[in-house]
């Protein structure tokens, strides 16, 4: 259940292991939940509870690996996939960062991995967050009131500080709802939250069971992941032309990937297969209000028609007829974060749903700032999300993030999937050629 991301950037000395160990050393403070460890009073009497760790050490959580030549997608691809088979030290803060040098053209990649209750713990602030810049010129980031000490967790003071960094205030385009993330209720957050699953999974099982395929058998510890990416003006352009949205046009080409994997696995499906895919259900009188009202839906997807921009329209037709349901207005979750609220929500929901079988796959799309940002005044190019598997019956999840004029797929799968997830890589790359191309010839 570890939530992450590849992120590569430009060469440039801010990318070294040390440049990036003393960045955090100097920002950590702003999260200080990455400095505490889950611990259990009476083991399996009371709830485990976050308590300082009082041997942090930051330089083992930050780990630093070359990949082998020639450092291409192929090779990174690879060792996120060992990375994300490998559980975190449940003694320790759960999250780490790997540097990942060798990357073709001098490129470097840093992987974060966070398990999902420390990311569900502090919204939309994590390592990633803290490391960037919204320019080449880093901000300066007043230092702590003193030496890192164990001590109790103090909520207030650490929303007080954080709201007052320069940190927060430059990067409001993008974090403009953290803080009142943190800010919000956990009690009440995880109120809302149940009852908004409760619903979703009774809605699951009134709904016709998904048709039994690949991709829903039981799961092993180990994954592989692959990385696909497209131009945003080209997957815009295709979903106005078709009369839908990006989100729909992104639907299309998952669908148009699974079309080609399950005949590549020479399977003939009954029924359509179903994607649990995260939505915006903001209406317009609502713009402006905090937090991001996000639902989840069931879509299915018709993989057996073979016209890429009917099978655009089909799902934007599906998708506006969901938004207006009465069931999914009443399964919305106001989510105080951006980010990657979305994948939280929806691996929340797989869980509670994992007998259910209404579902075959998570299709994940955050939308992301569309300008640059820097790390140690080199340019983040790319962000490839790592949406995490349901443990009980899902194989492949799909994470789609836009940023900077660019729409990035991760595709997280376990290892035994049959066909392997690169069948599936190349299925949607074939399928978001065939949709560009037919978009602009129409």
């Amino acid at each position: 259940m570890a939530v992450g991301a590849v992120l590569v950037f430009e060469s440039g000395r801010g990318l070294d292991y040390d440049a990036v160990v003393e960045r955090l050393r100097t920002r950590l403070h702003l999260i200080p939940r990455y400095r505490q460890r889950l611990a259990s009073p009476v083991p399996g009497v009371a709830q485990p509870e976050w308590v300082d760790d009082e041997h942090f050490d930051l330089a083992w959580h930050v780990r630093h690996v070359a990949l082998p030549p020639p450092g291409g997608d192929a090779e990174l691809a690879a060792f996120v996939g060992s990375e994300f088979s490998r559980k975190l030290d449940r003694d320790r803060p759960l999250w780490e960062l790997n540097v990942v040098e060798g990357l073709a053209g001098r490129r470097v990649a840093l992987v974060p991995r966070m398990h999902h209750a420390l990311v569900d713990g502090i919204g939309a602030i994590d390592v990633g967050t803290v490391l960037l810049d919204p320019s080449a010129e880093p901000i300066d980031i007043p230092p702590p009131e003193g030496p890192w000490e164990p001590r109790t967790y103090d909520r207030r003071r650490h929303l007080a500080r954080l709201a007052a960094t320069p940190f927060v205030r430059a990067q409001k385009m993008v974090l403009d709802t953290a803080t009142r993330a943190l800010d919000t209720s956990p009690r009440r957050a995880a109120e809302e939250l149940r009852s908004a699953t409760e619903l979703m999974t009774e809605l699951a099982r009134n709904r016709p069971r998904a048709p039994l395929t690949p991709l829903n058998e039981p799961i092993s510890p180990n994954r592989r992941f692959a990385m696909v990416r497209r131009s945003l003006d080209e997957l815009k352009s295709a979903g106005k032309g078709a009369g839908g949205t990006v989100n729909d046009a992104l639907l299309a080409v998952v669908a148009g990937m699974l079309r080609r994997y399950f005949e590549a696995a020479g399977l003939a499906l009954e029924a359509p297969p179903v994607a649990l895919v995260p939505v915006s259900v903001r209406r317009e009188d609502e713009r402006g209000e905090l937090g991001n009202r996000i639902s989840t839906v069931f879509v299915d997807l018709p993989i057996d028609e073979a016209d890429p921009l009917t099978q655009l329209r089909q799902i934007s037709e599906t998708m506006r007829a969901l938004k207006d349901s009465s069931a999914v207005q009443a399964g919305a979750l106001l989510v105080g974060a951006t980010g990657w609220a979305p994948p939280l929500v929806s691996s929340v929901l797989v869980r509670a749903m994992g007998g259910v079988r209404a579902f075959n796959l998570v299709v994940s799309n955050v939308p992301g700032p569309q300008q640059p940002f820097y790390l140690g005044g080199s340019r983040m190019l790319e962000v490839f999300p790592i949406v995490p598997l349901n443990p009980v019956n899902q194989r492949l999840s799909v994470g789609i993030v836009s940023y900077d004029g660019g729409v990035f797929f991760g595709l997280l799968a376990d290892r035994d999937l049959d066909p392997q997830v690169e069948v599936g890589a190349k299925a949607l790359q074939a399928a978001l050629d065939e949709l560009v191309e037919a978009a602009a010839a129409a």
